[in-house]
């Protein structure tokens, strides 16, 4: 009470205030914007006041009314916006005013305004069309009045007698109107709750009746979707809602029984007998396609519409399943669809769906026929080009086939055609993928060697799709697999996995393909669902258990027959391959460790495909590996590798010592290699014996050469990373302390005693010659040369184990015998293929022997002889005609001379002038391509110095060598830039690691002068050598500048000596 009288003291004023302006209204000078004002504030009152429980009451709405009322009398003098404030305030009085205690004179009255302010084109007005705020307003206070009134026995039989119906039907179609018209969703939505709350509170079955053809039809072009319009989703629940009620009211099996206070109205029209059996026969061939329009809308993306959608349907099936009997099987496909997902909604409807088959076995026959006629026509549809139509079938049949697992009906009819109508499903999408790949190209396995798979290893054992080759074929594909588990899982699995595995074998192709995709989705599945549950549930079905175990040897078998089979003819399906992977993981998944005894049969066909050109096999081998490793139970890849290297070693020489030359056996072994590391190298030393009988046989190939050597070149990297192999800081202290004599300067003691010696071997010359004269040759010159240079050499060999201590008469063993023995072999093997007509195996084989060469120098007396053998090969490749193999010979004497030492001495001395010319060829060539215009070539021709190394003005050489190292792709091709670098290298070597004559220094600071300043490692080692050599390089270079003598050492009288270096230098 006490909240009401505070209500009324704050609406007083208003209400008084709104009451005169609106008189005001009938005299000469009417305040329309006082009255706008009033009913704003008026509204904004009722607004608050609303929020507080029991403050308005209905007397309270009465008195607020009042002005209202006047106002809207004089409607034809006011604006919009005032009849809106208007209805917005009647819309709150009938809501928490009057509510269930409404007038029923009132509730007419209001209703006949709403309805003629919510028209589009309004008549009795001032405006000729109504705006969107008034119709919301308009819509607004009809649903509150049909609410309020649905309380009210006297209005509910008000609204239903027979002088209201022309107004009720006008007011249905009013907001029929605003539904499907209006260019705002807030009105749609409005008018469809005034819809609902009229069908819900006040027509009653003979109301429904009379009005539903009307409605449908309008409900039908709302609800349908269109391109043009999409509709609000509250607006389609809503329709979908009235649609329902409707049917439910008019047309149910079983009348709904009414309500104690619908019994005590009394009829009031004579519309009884509108329905009947012949009025129902009509109303359902009139409904089937208003329905079958509605239906579309099972597709929308919206989960409410949805189940709003399949509420509907499944009031045909559960109340109307008789009257309307020709809209069952309609209704039954559309809630299929809908259960095929995987929100809330849809699970809701598939339990509804199952408890209404176990209640009615007609639906249950009717949903199988249906599901027979789908199966029939599913390859047919899976042709077609619509893949959203594809993707739907399918998850219908899948839906439709699990309910009827768990309703327990009878599917034997429907379990014949399962395997052959996916079977061929599948094999079309197959076929359709294959035409899109024709284009594709076949990498060669050479090429597939180089394959970095190995280095980005994972331990994850779960597989990709083996089937999908494009983005649309993964939704069909996956609905397929999903139909195929929900198979699996029922109680036909097993007849179905038997059929499967009964035509694979005896199918070829892309139909093999299919079966046994499908037959190992179905068996996968089956056995881990049992294996989840067998420790827990017994199902005492030991047969179906016994067909599962059988398809998986099946499959176990077909699948080492898919990974052995000769690939001579043509080379085997990728697809194929992935899928016989995932057999064998299986197989290992189910077996456990005991699958130790069946890897002496998996696990090579394993590693043969890990070294195919195809990405995704790669990484389907690996992954299998990772299985069988857990399976197993092998802490590692590698440890599973090594444990097995019998088996796999023994069939790698099988292949080879039958002279099977197809790459499979050495891309085995390369893989073992790779995957095992430096552990698995001491055992391979009869598989690296096949190797070279295999190479001696067969050297007359090229691409097998090729392909065995790179296996060569893996074993050999490997190997050499061995602990007692790896040259490491202590190992190249070692071998650079086998440097002996070393030039060092003169100081100014070892200069006297020079020119002493010098002096007195003149004297004596001079005394000789007095006496004696010089014999006449007896042989050629040259000959003689010869000799002297051969004697040169054997002297040094022998002064250099005399001088080394450590070189006694026994022989030491060479660290890690085995693997050391094996890359011995391989690289004193390399001679005999050195000069082939093949630049990529000239390549590889330098390149192996770059690998191998500092592991082998650990043992200097198995070492130093390799040289002598290797050299005569090696040096021709300095003037091979590809770049990178003279590049790679280059670095192999790099790597020599700092294994070797003092040891390549004398053959540096030899090979001196080829280094010098090739040093003069590059720097051509990388003064040609810096210098661009002829200006710069014309100035650099000009320079002539008959002492320099190249014809290059110093100072523009360093320019282009700068160029090239800033800007490589601009001004030097890579061949060029590649020997430069290796050049570089291979002088630094020499100089770092080798006892160089002052002049061959010399010549090597000439040549590294260029890269002084870019390169600090190659200043250091020369400075190691010759610090003030250097520093007068750097200072001709201009790179240092010359110190100045201070002035108090420049004497100015004769008694002095004057010091300037710039003269000196001069």
């Amino acid at each position: 009470m006490e909240g009401r009288t505070q209500s009324f003291q704050q609406l007083k004023p208003l209400c008084v205030a709104l009451s005169q302006d609106a008189l005001a209204l009938n005299g000469p000078r009417p305040n329309i914007p006082a009255v706008t004002s009033g009913l704003d504030g008026l509204k904004s009152a009722l607004c608050k006041l609303v929020s507080k429980p029991h403050c308005l009451d209905p007397k309270l709405a009465d008195y607020i009314f009042f002005p209202i009322s006047q106002v809207l009398k004089l409607s034809q003098r006011v604006p919009l916006r005032c009849l809106e404030l208007c209805l917005e305030c009647i819309a709150i009085l009938i809501n928490q005013g009057w509510a269930q205690q409404i007038q029923t004179q009132l509730a007419a009255q209001i209703v006949i305004l709403c309805t003629l302010m919510a028209e589009k084109t309004p008549k009795g007005f001032v405006f000729r069309e109504s705006s969107a705020e008034l119709q919301i307003a308009a819509f607004s206070c009809l649903q509150n009045v049909f609410a309020a009134a649905g309380s009210s026995l006297e209005c509910v039989a008000f609204f239903r007698s027979e002088g209201n119906f022309p107004q009720l039907g006008q007011t249905i179609s009013t907001i029929l109107d605003g539904i499907s018209d209006s260019g705002t969703a807030k009105t749609q939505i409005t008018a469809t709750h005034a819809l609902s709350a009229l069908v819900c509170n006040v027509a009653d079955r003979e109301i429904c009746a009379s009005f539903l053809p009307g409605i449908v039809s309008k409900l039908t072009k709302i609800l349908v979707p269109t391109t043009k319009r999409r509709r609000n989703h509250q607006v389609l629940v809503g329709g979908l809602e009235v649609l329902e009620r409707m049917l439910k009211e008019t047309l149910s099996d079983d009348p709904p029984v009414a309500s104690i206070e619908s019994k005590k109205l009394k009829p009031s029209r004579a519309t009884d007998g509108v329905i009947s059996e012949k009025w129902k026969q009509n109303a359902a061939t009139q409904l089937k396609p208003a329905l079958t329009s509605v239906v579309r809308l099972r597709t929308h993306d919206r989960d409410d519409v949805r189940g709003a959608l399949a509420d509907l349907c499944l009031v045909l099936l559960e109340r109307c399943r008789k009257s309307l009997a020709n809209c069952s099987q309609l209704a039954l496909e559309t809630l299929l669809t809908l259960s095929a997902g995987r929100s809330d909604s849809t699970s809701s409807t598939s339990i509804r769906l199952e408890i209404l088959l176990k209640a009615n076995p007609t639906f249950a026959t009717l949903l199988q026929t249906t599901v027979h006629d789908w199966l029939k026509s599913l390859p047919t549809v899976i042709q077609g080009a619509d893949e959203l139509e594809k993707v739907r079938k399918v998850q219908q049949i899948s839906a439709a086939y699990g309910l009827l697992g768990d309703s327990q009906s009878v599917t034997a009819m429907i379990d014949k055609m399962l395997a052959s109508a996916l079977r061929d499903s599948v094999t079309i999408t197959l076929q359709a993928a294959g035409a899109k790949d024709e284009g594709k190209q076949f990498v060669s396995s050479v090429q597939s060697l180089d394959l970095a798979v190995l280095d980005k290893t994972k331990d994850g054992t779960d597989f990709g799709s083996a089937l999908v080759q494009y983005r649309g074929q993964a939704e069909i594909m996956g609905c397929i697999e999903q139909f195929v588990k929900t198979i699996s899982s029922s109680s036909t699995s097993a007849s179905f996995s038997a059929d499967l595995a009964r035509s694979l074998r005896y199918s070829h192709g892309d139909i093999q393909m299919a079966n046994f995709w499908l037959l190992l989705t179905a068996t996968q599945n089956a056995l881990q669902r049992r294996d989840d549950v067998s420790d827990f549930l017994d199902f005492g079905d030991d047969d179906d258990k016994a067909i599962h175990r059988d398809c998986l040897e099946e499959l176990y078998a077909f699948a080492l027959s898919t990974l052995t089979a000769s690939s001579d003819e043509e080379p085997p399906d990728p697809r194929l391959q992935a899928l016989a992977l995932r057999a064998l993981a299986l197989r290992a998944q189910t077996a456990g460790r005991d699958f130790r005894y069946e890897l002496i049969d998996a696990l090579y066909p394993v590693l043969s495909t890990l070294a195919t050109p195809s990405e995704q096999l790669q990484q389907d081998s690996i992954t299998t590996l990772s299985i069988f490793t857990n399976a197993c139970a092998y802490p590692s890849v590698r440890d599973l590798i090594v444990d097995n290297v019998d088996y796999l070693t023994n069939a790698v020489a099988l292949k080879l010592n039958s002279f099977d030359v197809s790459p499979q056996a050495p891309q085995v072994l390369l893989m073992m290699v790779r995957l095992a590391g430096a552990r698995l190298v001491p055992y391979l030393e009869d598989t690296v014996d096949s190797i070279f009988a295999v190479l001696e046989q067969f050297h007359g190939y090229p691409l097998l050469v090729e392909v065995l050597f790179k296996v060569l070149g893996v074993v050999a990297e490997e190997g050499a990373k061995a602990p007692l192999l790896a040259v490491e800081g202590v190992a190249k202290a070692e071998v650079a302390g086998m440097m002996q004599e070393r030039w060092e300067p003169l100081g100014v003691d070892g200069l006297a005693e020079m020119l002493r010696e010098r002096i007195v071997g003149d004297e004596n010359q001079r005394e000789g010659s007095a006496e004696e004269r010089e014999a006449a040759p007896q042989r050629p010159w040259i000959t003689t040369e010869l000799d002297e240079e051969a004697k040169e050499v054997e002297d040094e060999d022998e002064s250099l184990t005399q001088f080394d201590p450590r070189l006694d008469d026994t022989d030491p063993p060479p660290p890690a015998p085995k693997t050391y023995n094996l890359l011995f072999k391989v690289t004193e093997l390399t001679q005999h293929f050195l000069p082939s007509a093949s630049p990529s195996l000239r390549a590889s084989l330098l390149s192996l022997v770059h690998t191998t060469v500092p592991a082998i120098a650990r043992h200097e007396n198995s070492f130093l002889p390799l040289i002598n053998t290797l050299w005569p090969e090696i040096i021709p490749r300095l003037d091979d005609s590809e770049p990178h193999v003279q590049a790679l010979a280059l670095e192999i004497v790099g790597v020599l001379c700092e294994s070797a030492g003092d040891f390549m001495r004398t053959r540096i001395t030899q090979l001196w002038p080829g280094l010098l010319a090739l040093y003069r060829q590059t720097a051509k060539g990388i003064s040609d391509s810096a210098f661009a215009t002829t200006t710069d070539r014309a100035k650099q021709q000009r320079h002539v110095g008959s002492s320099a190394l190249v014809t290059i003005p110093p100072a523009a050489f360093q320019r282009a060598v700068t160029r090239m190292q800033t800007f490589p792709d601009s001004y030097t091709d890579t061949s060029t830039r590649l020997v430069w670098d290796a050049l570089t290298s291979v002088l630094t070597a020499a100089v770092k690691s080798v006892p160089l004559p002052p002049e061959l220094f010399e010549d090597a600071l000439e040549m590294l002068g260029p890269v002084l300043e870019s390169r600090p490692e190659v200043k250091t080692v020369l400075e190691n050598e010759n610090a003030d050599a250097v520093w007068l390089a750097l200072v001709k270079s201009g790179l240092v500048a010359v110190p100045q003598t201070p002035a108090a050492f420049v004497g100015a009288g004769k008694g002095r000596a004057e010091w300037r270096f710039p003269e000196m230098l001069t």
